[in-house]
C-alpha cells in the first residue's frame, strides 16, 4: 500500500515512476533542479468529529492531529514530502494542497472522482509530492462541505536561498533590508475564514429543502478564533451599499436580517422561472433570523523588537480560506507593503488595504515602529452579509533582555482605513492593484502570441439559486464521488472527450479560458485551477463576440495586457451587475494530468460549478499501482 512507503522506499518508487514516464515528461525531472534522493519532509494528519468552540459556538468539527486550524506544513523548496492522512472520521474525505502543482504526481492532487479515490472511515493515504515552488499555500478538505467544517492549515514552503527576492524595491536602508530578510524568513500565517455553527451536511440538508442557498454566516475567523457579534439595526442599515438596497426593492422588504444578512425572501424573489418555489418554512430561525452575541476568542500577532535588533518588522503570509466570502483586509495606522501574491514574487505595493478572495494568498510585510497595539480588520465585501472580525498586531520593544517595557501611558489609537463594510475611510485610501501586479523574476517567460486552444465557458445558475453551471452543465458531483468504485479520470483518460464537463489539452501548448457571465445579474466568482498558474489576459462588461482572444485583443486592445498580466491560481470573474461580462485567462501546457477548475464558494463547487481540464493528455504519466489499486 503506497501509504506504508517512507524514505528510501519513496524515492525507489518515484525513480521507478520515472522510468515508467513517457520519455519527454521523465527527462524534464533534472530541468526543475529537484533532489529526488533527499529524504522526505514527512507529515502525520489525524483527522477527528469532536466538539469544538472557536467563536463561542460549539458544533461538530474536523480536527487536525487535535486542533483548528490545521497545523501548518512548514517545507522548504526542493523538499520531497509526504503527508499521511489518517481519517479517523465518521465519512470519506479527501485533501487537497491548494496552489500546489503536483508535478509528476496528479495522483497527490486530492479531488475525489478526478485524482483519487476517496479515503474511507479508518484508512489512510500517503500524498507524495515534491515543493518544487516556493512562498504561502494552503491545504484543505476537497469532499462535499468538509472545507467549512474545518478542514484546513497553512503551508510554508521557504524559498531557497539562491532565489531571487524583491526587497531591495521595498527598502535600500540596510538595517531595514536585513530585518525585512529576517522577517520574511519567518512568515506568521494568518488564515481567514467564515464560520457556521451548522455542520456542512446539514446546511446542504436545510438548502435542498428550502430550495434557496444559505449565505448567511455566524462569524468571521482569524487563525481559527472569533466572536459573534450581534449589531444594532441601524448599524446594519448604515453599512449598505446600493446593490444590497435594490436587492432589498426587489423582494419587496425593508432591511436585512438581524445577522445582517441579505433575507431569505431575496433568494425566493430571484428563483428563475420553471423552478419550485422555495419553501422558506423550512429555514431555521436560528439560520438568517436569531443572534446570540459570544465573547468567543482573540486572535493577539505578537512581535517583539529585541534589544539586539537594529530594526523589526512583520512577515504575515494572508490566506483566504472562506467557503462564500470575499473580504477587506486592512492594518489600522500601518501601510501593507506585498511582495509575493499566491506564492510567487511580485514587484512590491504598498497598500492600506486587501481584496482577499477565497484561496488568495497575500505575503505582506508590515512595519511597526512605535509600541502598541494595532487592530488588524477583516470586512465582507460580499453583498448577502455585512459582517466583520478583528485581530490585534501587539508591538512591543525590550527594555532589557527578557524584560519588555511598558507601554507609555501617552500611546494613540492609530486610524482605521476600514470600515465593518470594508469601505475605505478616506479618499487616500490605497487598495492592491490586481490590475498592475507585475511579475518579478517568473518563473516562465508569457507567451503573447495566438493560443493553440481557446474554451469559452459561459457561467450560469443551473436551477435553484445552489444550483451552478461552469459551462452550460452541471456538473455532477466534483466534490463527491463518495463511493470506492467510482470512477476516476485520473486513471482513465480519454483523448478525444470535449464536452460540456471535460476539456483535453496536448502537452506544450497554451490555452485560453474565457468565462462568460451571460446572464444577468451574475455575482463574481472566484475561479481557480488546480495544477498550474494562470496569467489574467484581460476582462470586460458586454458580449465576448469574438473566436478568440487574438481577435478581441485587436478589436479591444484597451481590455487586454498581452506584456506583463498577473499571474494567480486563481481569479475572479468580475460581477454582471448591469450587463454580461467576461475574464480571459491563459496558461501553459506542462504538467500532463487530470485537473479540476471550479469557483471556489463551497456551495457553487457542491452544485456543480467545475470541470475536468485533461492537461497534456498525449503524455499522461502512468499512475502507481498503490494509487491505482487504492480502496
Amino acid at each position: 500500500m503506497w501509504g506504508l512507503l517512507r524514505g528510501a522506499q519513496l524515492s525507489l518508487a518515484v525513480a521507478a515512476l520515472a522510468a515508467l514516464l513517457p520519455h519527454s515528461l521523465a527527462s524534464a525531472v533534472p530541468a526543475r533542479g529537484l533532489d529526488w534522493g533527499k529524504k522526505p519532509k514527512h507529515f502525520d494528519l489525524t483527522l477527528t468529529w469532536q466538539n469544538y468552540s472557536p467563536n463561542g459556538q460549539t458544533r461538530k468539527m474536523i480536527l487536525v492531529n487535535g486542533q483548528f486550524p490545521a497545523p501548518v506544513l512548514e517545507i522548504d523548496e526542493g523538499d520531497d514530502v509526504e503527508v499521511v492522512v489518517y481519517n479517523k472520521l465518521p465519512f470519506n474525505t479527501t485533501v487537497h494542497f491548494h496552489g500546489i502543482e503536483q508535478y509528476l504526481t496528479p495522483w497527490s492532487d486530492g479531488v475525489p472522482g478526478i485524482t483519487q479515490h476517496p479515503i474511507q472511515p479508518g484508512k489512510s493515504f500517503n500524498y507524495a509530492w515534491t515543493a518544487s515552488q516556493y512562498g504561502s499555500y494552503w491545504y484543505h478538505a476537497h469532499q462535499h462541505g468538509q472545507l467549512d467544517d474545518g478542514l484546513y492549515g497553512p503551508i510554508v514552503i521557504h524559498p531557497k536561498k539562491s532565489r531571487p527576492a524583491p526587497f531591495s524595491l521595498i527598502s535600500k536602508d540596510a538595517k531595514a533590508l536585513d530585518a525585512i530578510q529576517k522577517a520574511a524568513a519567518s512568515p506568521k500565517p494568518l488564515m481567514l475564514s467564515d464560520y457556521r455553527h451548522t455542520v456542512s451536511d446539514d446546511t446542504n440538508a436545510i438548502q435542498q429543502a428550502s430550495g434557496i442557498e444559505l449565505t448567511c454566516l455566524d462569524s468571521i475567523l482569524l487563525n481559527g478564533k472569533g466572536n459573534v457579534n450581534c449589531w444594532s439595526a441601524q448599524k446594519i442599515a448604515s453599512l449598505l451599499g446600493p446593490d444590497q438596497l435594490a436587492f432589498l426593492q426587489l423582494a419587496n422588504v425593508s432591511s436585512f436580517s438581524v445577522k445582517g444578512c441579505l433575507p431569505p425572501q431575496v433568494f425566493a424573489a430571484l428563483t428563475l422561472p420553471g423552478q419550485p418555489k422555495p419553501n422558506l418554512a423550512a429555514i431555521p430561525a436560528d439560520i438568517f433570523d436569531q443572534c446570540t452575541p459570544t465573547k468567543g476568542s482573540h486572535e493577539v500577532i505578537s512581535v517583539v523588537k529585541e534589544t539586539c535588533d537594529d530594526d523589526k518588522w512583520l512577515a504575515l503570509d494572508v490566506i483566504g480560506g472562506f467557503g462564500l466570502l470575499t473580504t477587506a483586509v486592512a492594518v489600522d495606522g500601518l501601510p501593507m507593503y506585498v511582495y509575493a501574491v499566491d506564492g510567487e514574487y511580485i514587484q512590491p505595493q504598498t497598500v492600506d488595504v486587501l481584496v482577499v478572495a477565497n484561496g488568495d494568498r497575500f505575503s505582506v510585510l508590515v512595519h511597526p515602529t512605535k509600541p502598541g497595539d494595532y487592530p488588524l480588520r477583516v470586512a465582507s465585501l460580499a453583498a448577502p452579509q455585512v459582517i466583520s472580525a478583528n485581530a490585534t498586531i501587539a508591538y512591543r520593544e525590550e527594555k532589557s533582555k527578557g524584560v519588555i517595557a511598558p507601554l507609555p501611558s501617552t500611546t494613540v489609537k492609530p486610524p482605521a482605513s476600514i470600515d465593518d463594510a470594508g469601505r475605505p475611510t478616506s479618499a487616500n485610501i490605497v487598495f492592491f492593484s490586481q490590475d498592475t501586479q507585475r511579475p518579478f523574476s517568473p518563473p516562465e517567460p508569457f507567451f503573447a502570441g495566438p493560443a493553440d486552444q481557446t474554451f469559452k465557458l459561459s457561467l450560469r445558475i443551473a436551477g435553484r439559486s445552489f444550483d451552478w453551471a461552469l459551462n452550460e452543465t452541471q456538473f455532477p458531483g466534483p466534490a463527491q464521488a463518495d463511493t470506492p468504485t467510482s470512477p476516476v479520470v485520473l486513471f482513465k483518460p480519454d483523448a478525444n472527450r470535449h464536452d460540456n464537463l471535460t476539456m483535453s489539452t496536448r502537452n506544450n501548448t497554451w490555452v485560453d479560458l474565457v468565462f462568460l457571465s451571460t446572464t444577468v445579474p451574475m455575482p463574481p466568482h472566484p475561479i481557480h485551477k488546480h495544477g498550474n498558474k494562470m496569467w489574467l489576459l484581460g476582462q470586460g462588461s458586454g458580449p465576448f463576440k469574438w473566436a478568440t482572444v487574438a481577435e478581441a485583443a485587436k478589436a479591444i486592445p484597451q481590455s487586454f495586457n498581452l506584456v506583463n498580466p498577473p499571474r494567480r491560481d486563481s481569479f475572479v470573474t468580475p460581477p454582471a451587475n448591469t450587463d454580461v461580462a467576461w475574464m480571459a485567462v491563459r496558461y501553459h501546457v506542462t504538467n500532463p494530468g487530470a485537473w479540476l477548475v471550479h469557483c471556489h464558494i463551497q456551495s457553487h463547487l457542491i452544485g456543480g460549478m467545475a470541470m475536468v481540464i485533461q492537461d497534456g493528455v498525449d503524455k499522461f504519466p502512468r499512475v502507481p499501482a498503490e494509487y491505482l489499486n487504492y480502496h
